[in-house]
């Protein structure tokens, strides 16, 4: 999937085109406790993300550890490192080959672009099933995804598709595989595997919005595409986001910055999130979960296949140019 990100610029630049609306062996050391798994304090040594949070607490000695989990509206979807158990199904949804150089000791590795077909289309709900049968996850089982590198989308997009599978009990693990390391907790190189079950999906669609649902104008439209790409045509009364927006070093952002980005949304509306690429849409999307808001998802090219064939069948006029874009329209801003 593809990585995003901004440079300066580029937003300078696109700016000046339109007026814009503010808006097999372990490698830690230690010892391994198989029935606690983490049961101690995270070591002193931290680097890159874990020192963004550090850095918050600055200030009196005295001031209590910022709690990165309960600044979130909806915090139960998210895992810190010390709270993981021996219990939990550890998933490493990385696309490099990041998993055969380390992981975190016991994960198994489901790649999320096997949630994606040839054409970059998601799977059907039984072929998502099949992927996760395959690697021995149930629907029953505590899992906690996580990526080499965290504000690539790719453990949000997993989380997404079990999400939208139904699965139980999922979260994102809040730090990455450099924190973990960091921290002196178990690693390994060796792959695991898990016997094959049979995944039994219980579907939920509201998770993925429909074409109708979309034109009906029942819900805000989140366009978190490059906005090159917004400026050359979206689905009318989009609002543009950046998912740079969402994310602090390599991290999602904390919940009182995140309320800050989603100020200009009304949260008594449920909002569609949209892109041509899952990685992008499913962080915004992940980060609205973690602030409590009603928000699904959505594809660009299913909205120009269903434009397409309206045209086709002579039930819509045939589009002019700049048609799919709208007089005025809104910018969130960043924190």
């Amino acid at each position: 999937m593809t990585k995003f990100n901004t440079t300066g610029f580029l937003i300078i630049s696109l700016m000046a085109l339109a007026p814009v609306v503010e808006a097999g062996c372990s490698c830690s050391g230690g010892t391994w406790d198989p029935s606690a798994f983490l049961n101690s304090e995270l070591g002193t040594g931290q680097t890159g993300s874990a020192q963004n949070s550090a850095a918050e607490n600055s200030g009196s000695g005295t001031q209590k550890p910022f709690d990165r989990v309960a600044s979130f509206a909806n915090g139960a979807i998210i895992k810190s490192m010390k709270s993981v158990s021996s219990s939990d199904v550890v998933m490493d949804v990385s696309n490099t080959d990041s998993y055969s150089a380390s992981h975190i000791k016991n994960a198994i590795h489901i790649p999320s672009k096997d949630f994606l077909n040839s054409v970059g289309s998601l799977k059907t709900d039984e072929e998502l099933a099949k992927v996760l049968g395959d690697a021995g996850v149930t629907k029953d089982d505590s899992i906690v995804l996580y990526a080499g590198k965290e504000s690539s989308g790719e453990a949000e997009f997993a989380f997404l598709v079990l999400s939208f599978l139904g699965q139980k009990e999922v979260r994102l693990l809040d730090g990455s595989l450099a924190d973990w390391k960091a921290a002196g907790l178990p690693e390994e190189v060796s792959e695991n595997k898990k016997p094959g079950v049979d995944y039994k999906p219980e579907v939920k669609p509201e998770v993925i919005a429909e074409y109708e649902y979309v034109k009906s104008g029942q819900a805000q439209i989140i366009d978190v595409r490059p906005f090159v790409e917004f400026g050359k045509g979206r689905i009318p009364g989009s609002i543009a986001l950046d998912p740079s927006n969402v994310i602090k070093g390599d991290k999602i952002k904390n919940g009182a910055d995140l309320s800050t980005v989603f100020s200009r949304l009304d949260k008594e509306k449920p909002i569609v999130v949209y892109s041509d690429d899952y990685s992008r849409s499913a962080i915004v999307w992940y980060a609205m979960q973690l602030m409590g808001y009603e928000a699904s998802i959505y594809t660009w090219e299913d909205w120009k296949a269903h434009e397409a064939a309206q045209v086709q069948a002579g039930t819509a006029p045939a589009p002019t140019a700049g048609a799919a874009i709208d007089s005025k329209y809104t910018k969130l801003g960043m924190t």
